[in-house]
């Protein structure tokens, strides 16, 4: 039962959340503060989530709850909005809104539960005021709608792959070098088909290598968060990274066709959160364990690598 007491809290730590955002945002262009503030409300949503065994139900419920409140359905998800950012983009945002939500949680008396009531507040206290700016509600909550879908496939696709890696490729067969290049090879591969489909700006190589980087440092992995100054591993021209694809690329593109991931960035990021995560576990924790400078460049190298090669499928 909420008290009196417990509502204040809510709203003193609701209130704290918005004014830690808005220190977060720089941009001083109304629309992409807007947007990124939206894709953080979408990594909060995200993390509670996942704090279920169904969070697909739980996210449907909420989807629901905040149409509700907001009088208006999502527009229509079939027609692209040049309102969605790129997938590092909104990766990058709805991160800052997972790891805020995990930090507030802890304060509060029902952890996540919480929480989640504090993000639908701010969703539905800040949208209609972003209306007034010219944006319409139904578009903005697509928005929020699509973001939160792509936060929660990454994490449950990162999840999903780092246990292929560790169980299926990592065997008696493959070294822990050639798992990580390998799964950088994939993340390379998707890529290269993005930059074949899409108009991606001349930074999207960074952006995409910053992917793995901040996942690798946020599950523990020591050293520099600059890794564009990490040489190239010794097996640069490795002759192995066809065959990396055909063995690696197929259950991965399994995945994402049954989850109906079609954007080939938003796979890219997918694979390169895992690869980053990979590159802890192999660092931090005894699975096959290397030291980090190595594992980290060897997945970068398997993603330089992995661009070389622009093809859905490998041919054997």
């Amino acid at each position: 039962m909420t008290t009196p007491d417990s509502q204040e809290r809510l709203k003193e730590e609701a209130k704290n959340a918005r004014t830690r955002i808005e220190t977060l945002i720089k941009d001083t262009d109304p629309k992409a503060r807007m947007v990124r503030t939206l894709c953080i409300y979408a990594g909060m949503i995200t993390e509670t989530l996942l704090e279920f065994e169904e969070p697909d139900v739980i996210m449907e419920q909420a989807f629901h709850r905040i149409s509700d409140l907001l009088r208006t359905e999502p527009a229509d998800g079939g027609v692209p909005d040049d309102l969605m950012p790129l997938a590092y983009t909104l990766d990058h945002d709805t991160e800052l809104g997972r790891v805020m939500a995990r930090n507030v949680a802890d304060k509060l008396p029902k952890g996540l539960d919480d929480f989640h009531e504090i993000a639908i507040a701010l969703i539905i206290n800040d949208v209609p005021e972003w209306e007034k700016e010219g944006y319409p509600r139904d578009r903005m909550l697509r928005l929020l709608i699509e973001s939160v879908i792509a936060s929660l496939t990454f994490e449950m696709a990162t999840q999903d792959f780092c246990d292929l890696m560790v169980e299926e490729f990592m065997t008696e067969t493959h070294s822990t070098a050639e798992a990580l290049t390998g799964l950088g090879a994939v993340a390379g591969n998707y890529f290269a088909i993005a930059q074949v489909n899409m108009t991606l700006p001349p930074e999207a190589d960074k952006e995409l290598m910053n992917v793995m980087v901040r996942e690798s440092l946020r599950h523990g992995t020591p050293g520099t968060k600059d890794w564009n100054t990490l040489a190239a591993s010794n097996d640069s021209e490795d002759r192995h990274i066809p065959e990396y694809l055909r063995e690696m690329k197929p259950a991965i593109e399994e995945f994402f066709v049954l989850i109906g991931l079609e954007d080939p960035l938003g796979r890219a990021v997918a694979v390169t959160k895992s690869l980053g995560r990979m590159v802890a576990v192999i660092s931090v924790e005894d699975v096959g364990q290397i030291h980090p400078s190595i594992a980290k460049s060897l997945a970068k190298t398997g993603m330089i690598l992995g661009a070389h090669y622009k093809e859905h499928v490998i041919p054997a």
